[in-house]
């Protein structure tokens, strides 16, 4: 269940996973990361949450850019 601090929603991996329409641990880990997103904890506890927001971002259309063209 995601949880919301300030107003602002955050999902586990397993929630962000899920949320992106099933894809892999691995596939959001690269995903994420290319896109220059933050990773959050809470507490001391060892559970990872992203941002409701920026997984949002991932699920807008965007143009692409064929690899012959570059």
């Amino acid at each position: 269940m995601p949880i919301t601090i300030n107003g602002e929603e955050f999902l586990t991996i397993e929630e962000s996973c899920e949320y992106l329409g099933g894809i892999s641990r691995e596939t959001l880990r690269r995903r994420t990361k290319e896109a220059g997103m933050e990773r959050y904890t809470r507490g001391i506890t060892r559970t990872v949450y992203y941002r409701k927001t920026d997984l949002d971002r991932l699920l807008e259309l965007r143009p692409v850019k064929d690899e012959e063209d570059s």
